[in-house]
């Protein structure tokens, strides 16, 4: 009977060990010198401190003296999870179960021991599978509010730049007026590509990018800088590479360098200093491998350098992840970083981060420069708007002021223009009058008739009718389902007074002066 007790004991597939009730080890089996390194004779008689930890050591006697005054079974499956030490100094964990045992001799414990490393393996696997799906959860929802919002948002933006072109044009002989608005303007176009930014991050659409001189976007970054840094922030610019040519978009370039420049700046409360450099660094194969995204060849480097806060190392691991902040609620999104990491991504790039608590945070911003380093970039003339004919134009949208705004726009490029509010009333116009009306200008997004449905209509009526359709929705219609509808041009608002003009000259320009003059 000893021998077959002894013979299952040894072939357990758990590890299998008993001590005596000061801890000796008695007997073990073959699976604990499988998980410890030890042979049988080395175990015999020592204390099974030997397999713990050094750093548990002096608090696990007392841990045991408590079980051996009032031992009862903790059975595998309800045993803690514990950490073994092995004969060659290295760690694993364990989970442990108890069987104290009484006997003539005394008391005696048998412990159950499993390696339990492929168990968390899996574990953590499955922990960072559901992290991914909570971040693409995230990813997906600021997706979907961007594109909620982007109607709205879009039209806020369209009636602010219509109207400051409309009093730039009013104002040219005041250089004053007409600067302020032009940055009224340039604000408004920079609020719609946000809008945009914001899509191509959550929903990793490609970037547009086109040749970018990043000392430009450098210098004009610094003059909303100025304006908007708390006081006792200095900022010095450093272009030490005015050859600076990527392939980029300005707008993404112009979002990098404010988020990074804003999160310097609030970590330096007290004031501090902020230095944004630009220059031009060679990567080598040996750079290349310690940074993911960076290839052999030359960088146009963006660096932003603060003497502020810093970041622990445990706050530089999360810096990058979506909606990691350190800031109180309300205070932040925790998207300024990550939104900057996933622009760099677009652009072929990489971002690099250096922080810690005394000195403050250097990011470094790595642009692939391009090898046609010639000037190439020339000051652009805006073209005058062409003028219309006399044409008569609907304007359709369901936003009074839009309507409004788009009536005043047209009539000073030329045109005869009539706004409506509503899909029906413009249906109800073209019926009335079926030779009109040159061109239908319509919102997409309106209630009871989007523009889409409006254009059907009008191709039933009037089926070589050129239509215009205007959106605030930043997604892209399919060109069948527009062709479908019979609609020739979009535009995604907010237009600007130039883009309207061009588009109304290119639809309109086979309709012939003369049938034009006749509707009137």
């Amino acid at each position: 009977m000893e021998a077959r007790l002894r013979a299952a004991v040894e072939s357990a597939p758990t590890g299998l060990i008993m001590t005596d009730a000061e801890g000796r080890i008695v007997l073990v089996n073959r699976e604990i010198g499988r998980l410890f390194g030890y042979s049988r004779e080395e175990l015999h008689g020592q204390a099974i401190e030997l397999l713990i930890p050094h750093r548990f050591r002096d608090h696990h006697p007392a841990s045991r003296e408590r079980f051996t005054a009032h031992p009862r079974a903790r059975a595998m499956g309800a045993g803690r999870d514990l950490r073994g030490r092995r004969k060659d100094g290295s760690e694993l964990p364990v989970e442990v179960g108890l069987t104290p045992v009484a006997t003539e001799d005394g008391l005696y414990v048998i412990g159950s021991v499993v390696d339990i490393s492929a168990r968390l393996a899996a574990e953590e696997a499955q922990r960072l599978v559901a992290e991914q799906l909570r971040q693409a959860q995230k990813m997906e929802a600021v997706g979907t509010l961007a594109g909620g919002i982007a109607h709205d948002f879009n039209n806020l933006l369209g009636a602010i730049m219509g109207y400051a072109e409309l009093v730039q044009q009013s104002a040219q002989d005041n250089e004053e007026i007409s600067a302020d608005v032009h940055e009224i303007i340039v604000a408004a176009q920079r609020g719609r590509k946000l809008v945009q930014q914001i899509l191509v991050f959550s929903r990793r659409q490609q970037a547009q990018r086109v040749p970018v001189s990043l000392a430009g976007v450098v210098r004009e970054v610094q003059q909303l800088l100025r304006a908007s840094l708390p006081v006792g922030v200095n900022m010095e610019i450093h272009i030490h590479e005015e050859s600076s040519r990527v392939l980029a978009d300005s707008t993404s370039v112009h979002q990098v360098i404010m988020n990074l420049a804003t999160n310097a700046a609030q970590a330096m409360p007290n004031g501090g200093q902020l230095q944004i450099s630009l220059l031009r660094q060679s990567v080598d194969a040996e750079l290349a491998r310690m940074h993911a995204g960076l290839r052999e060849g030359d960088y146009i480097v963006i660096e932003v350098r603060d003497n502020g806060e810093g970041m622990d190392e445990a706050t530089q691991a999360r810096a990058m992840e979506p909606f990691f902040t350190t800031k109180p609620a309300g205070e932040g999104t925790g998207l300024g970083l990550s939104m900057v990491h996933g622009i760099m991504q677009d652009h072929g790039g990489a971002i690099t981060l250096d922080s810690d608590t005394q000195s403050g945070t250097t990011v470094r911003c790595l642009f692939p420069a391009r090898a046609d380093e010639g000037s190439g970039f020339h000051t652009a003339v805006a073209p005058t708007a062409p003028k219309g004919r006399g044409q008569h134009i609907l304007f359709v949208d369901d936003e009074q002021a839009l309507v409004t705004l788009g009536e005043r726009r047209l009539r000073r490029q030329g045109y005869v223009v009539t706004g409506v509010t509503s899909p029906a009333s413009a249906l109800e116009l073209l019926t009335a009058k079926p030779g009109q009306f040159s061109l239908v200008i319509t919102d997409y997004s309106m209630p009871d008739m989007n523009g889409l449905a409006l254009a059907k209509h009008i191709r039933t009526v009037h089926p070589t009718m050129p239509i215009l359709l205007l959106t605030g929705y930043v997604e892209e219609l399919p060109d069948h389902v527009l062709s479908d509808a019979g609609i020739q041009r979009v535009l995604q608002k907010p237009v600007s007074n130039a883009d309207l003009a061009d588009v109304c000259n290119e639809l309109l320009a086979a309709t012939p002066v003369d049938a034009a003059a006749r509707q009137h």
